[in-house]
């Protein structure tokens, strides 16, 4: 059985009119983020012909149990530098907003990019301008193909014109710490007690096939692949599952199904 997901267009003060072209959508501002998978508000995405489908009721067939669906994915593409932020981790998401989850993620690059992290982030807590935060960066280019793994806890922010696939938990909890004067509100005493320290050269995969964290695994395919159980296949170009041509950046929901194509695939974790 396979699924096809229907996407959903997020406008965004730092949105990239690139993604309103790829998508043929018109949105002022543009579209920074495309949600290709999500039952998380704003943007709950839908299935292709089936109505008040809900993902989370698919994986109680596969002894997958969560309180909601556990993973979001999108496309995301910046015109301007994200704000520089950090993610909760769960205790935190539960101890400061009541949410069952933080917010662990990754990056896959689509196209060549930017990225700018500060592996020690608890120095942030003794700084005293918020302008200094700019001078922790540690920036680094990223090739197509490579993914960089973003834990809750580590500061981050993506550069202009980068186009990468976002896997992450199911929610949308983003402390901003610097924004680049764009008014926006910032939160800092939020942010202060998430922030971890990491080892850098643990977070960057060069030459990306898998990708395991505590929720979920992520892997690429190339050619024709059986994927066993509930899987989300994200393609990267044309290929196809099931009675499924598909298109680039095309989604769908695989249960015991097999693809031909070059796709990323997300597997759901037990708990």
């Amino acid at each position: 059985m396979v699924l096809k997901v229907k996407p959903r267009f997020r406008p965004i003060v730092w949105g990239n009119p690139k993604l309103n072209r790829s998508f043929n959508i018109e949105a002022d501002p543009p579209i920074g983020e495309v949600w290709l998978l999500s039952e998380v508000e704003p943007l709950i995405t839908s299935i292709d012909g089936v109505q008040n489908l809900k993902l989370k009721d698919l994986l109680d067939k596969f002894d997958l149990r969560f309180p909601r669906f556990p993973v979001l994915i999108k496309i995301v593409s910046p015109a301007q530098w994200l704000s520089i932020q950090v993610h909760p981790d769960d205790e935190l998401a539960r101890i400061l907003e009541n949410e069952p989850w933080g917010k662990t993620e990754c990056w896959y690059f689509v196209e060549p990019g930017e990225v700018a992290l500060i592996p020690r982030g608890t120095e942030l807590k003794y700084l005293s301008d918020l302008d200094q935060v700019r001078s922790k960066l540690v920036f680094l280019n990223m090739k197509p193909g490579e993914l960089l793994f973003i834990p809750a806890g580590l500061v981050h922010t993506l550069g202009p014109n980068s186009l990468v696939i976002e896997i992450q938990q199911a929610s949308d909890l983003t402390y901003r710490i610097y924004d680049w004067n764009r008014g926006r509100e910032l939160h800092l005493e939020k942010a202060m007690k998430a922030l971890k320290d990491f080892d850098l050269e643990k977070l960057i995969h060069k030459n990306f096939e898998r990708l395991h964290c505590e929720l979920f695994s992520v892997y690429r395919v190339i050619g024709r692949t059986h994927l066993p159980g509930f899987s989300i296949v994200i393609f990267l170009n044309e290929g196809v599952i099931a009675k499924y041509r598909a298109k680039p950046f095309e989604t769908f929901i695989s249960m015991n199904e097999t693809l031909e194509g070059d796709a990323i695939v997300v597997k759901i974790r037990k708990k």
